[in-house]
Order: structure tokens, then sequence, then C-alpha cells
């Protein structure tokens, strides 16, 4: 599997033409698909599925909401980074204790950061409905610099594939130029061929949200 960037751009291109023409209300994103041969991707075995994070080298608009759990210093140091939502220490098994509390918060939230000494609590009360969606949380220490932390989780996105041999991730928005779209698109293709699963797909395709899929040839 071999992608030309410039192949890979013109296709982004025509996916926003198209999908601008119809009489859309909202700003759309723009999606990726990569099919693989279900001759050949045989996902009931769990070496043929993943959860992943990948970095992208364009950051997503709009940003992915990280949440962060800690207090005092640490508190401060993620708001100041851009953290969507604090959670307390104090807070956590109150909102473990709801079941449908929790559910939001892992809903809601792309990805999650904690203060060492909150790990447990987290652990204990949310453990379940986070870990079940590769969500549980990257530990720091109380004086860390988060800036750069929630800037790199701006930029990343979760692949998944478990039950079908396919996974769609978002690598852009209108908001993008078509240029920064398509080296998200190569990055994704890139991490397809470093886990050595190119000559199994079938198919690449692009699309807006409301638009067709265009096929990156």
């Amino acid at each position: 599997m071999s992608y030309n960037i410039d192949t890979i751009q013109a296709a982004v291109a025509e996916a926003r033409e198209k999908g601008i023409e119809r009489d859309i209300k909202f700003e759309q994103s723009f999606d990726l698909s990569v099919n693989f041969r279900s001759k050949e991707m045989d996902v009931s075995k769990p070496e043929n599925r993943f959860n992943q994070e990948l970095v992208l080298p364009q950051p997503l608009y709009p940003p992915a909401k990280v949440c962060a759990f800690g207090d005092g210093e640490f508190a401060t140091n993620a708001e100041a980074a851009g953290v969507s939502k604090v959670v307390s220490k104090d807070e956590i098994p109150k909102i473990g204790e709801d079941k449908k509390t929790r559910k939001t918060l892992a809903k809601n939230y792309d990805f999650f950061i904690a203060v060492t000494d909150a790990m447990p609590l987290v652990g204990r009360y949310l453990g379940q409905v986070l870990g079940t969606r590769g969500k549980m949380p990257k530990p720091f220490p109380p004086q860390a610099e988060l800036t750069n932390v929630v800037q790199q989780y701006h930029k990343t996105v979760r692949i998944k594939m478990r039950n079908t041999p396919t996974f769609h991730v978002k690598v852009g928005h209108v908001k993008m130029s078509d240029s920064e779209i398509a080296e998200n698109i190569q990055a994704v293709l890139n991490f397809v061929e470093n886990k050595g699963l190119s000559e199994r797909v079938g198919s690449v395709y692009v699309k807006t949200t409301m638009g067709p899929a265009i096929e990156i040839e």
C-alpha cells in the first residue's frame, strides 16, 4: 500500500467540494475509513484488533476534550494548560457511585490525565467505565508542566478496530486546509504500514460528515 500525498490531497479536495454542495447548517469534520480484506484480517483473533492512540502532525478542530483528576498545583497547571474539566479527588467517589454520571463523564471526554495520588481513586471508582473504553488516565506528578501534554492530546486520535475489519477516524475539519488534512491522513496510513498491515488493506475512503465517501486511489 502506497499513497502519494498529492493523491490524498486531491481526494480531500473532492470530498470537500461534494460535501458542501448540500445545504448543511453546521461545520463538518473529515473522516477517514480504512477497510481491510476480511479474508486476510480475522478480527476474531485478538492480535488483529487494536485500540491505540496516534499523534497526528496537525491539530484537530475542535480540539479534543481533556479531563484532569487532581487538586492543588496539579489542578492549577491543568487549567492553565487548557483542559476542558478538572475533577477534584473528593469528587471522584461521588461520580463513580452514580452510574449515569460516570458513563456521561467517560463519553463526553476524549482523554484523561491524573495526578499520581489520584490514580487509586480513579481505578477504584472509574476504572471499569474508563478501562473498557481505553481511556484510563496517564499519571503525572503534582508539579508537572501540562501544556505540552494537553497540546499533544489536541493532535491525538484513538484508532479502534474490534469486531469488523475496518476502522474510522477523524482526520480534519472544514476550517483546516486540504494539505493539513492530507498530512493527517498520511500519518494514519503510516500507522497501518508500521503495524505491517499495508498489504491487507482493501480500500481507503475520506468523507465529510454529511458528504459522499471519496476513495483514495
